[in-house]
């Protein structure tokens, strides 16, 4: 693996946040969601720490346990999340910005839903006939 520990951590945060930027516009202009891998590029542990403290921290975190832990963090920019996920081990094997209105993984699909209001109905023991549609 090559060590890229000679690039300065100014330079790379400017260059992120730049990006985030451009995602962000995305979403404002396009409701198009988008996220950049953090683990798949070459950022020191230095630069991850100043990234983070560069964006901040808001109001709303969330933690899922579901195969491992997974941390979504909103940052002090309304639609920027840090997110990062990890094994069953505690191993963090993803680390991501992403830009969006919810990260997706919060999100409950239709199929979920319509899941979740059959069993509703069921534990409640309302008539599953006369209350579909």
């Amino acid at each position: 693996m090559q060590n890229f520990n000679f690039l300065a951590d100014d330079g790379l945060v400017d260059a992120l946040l730049m990006e985030v930027a451009d995602l962000l516009q995305a979403l404002i202009a396009h409701r198009r969601s988008g996220s950049i891998d953090l683990l798949g590029l070459p950022l020191s542990a230095s630069c991850l720490a100043a990234l983070e403290q560069r964006l901040g921290k808001g109001e709303m975190t969330a933690t899922l346990v579901a195969s491992g832990t997974s941390d979504i963090r909103e940052t002090s920019f309304p639609g920027v999340w840090w997110t990062s996920h990890a094994d069953e081990a505690g191993r963090i094997v993803a680390m991501l910005i992403e830009v969006a209105e919810v990260p997706d993984i919060l999100r409950a699909g239709s199929a979920d839903i319509e899941h979740g209001r059959r069993r509703l109905l069921e534990v409640t023991n309302f008539n599953l006939a006369r209350r579909t549609g």
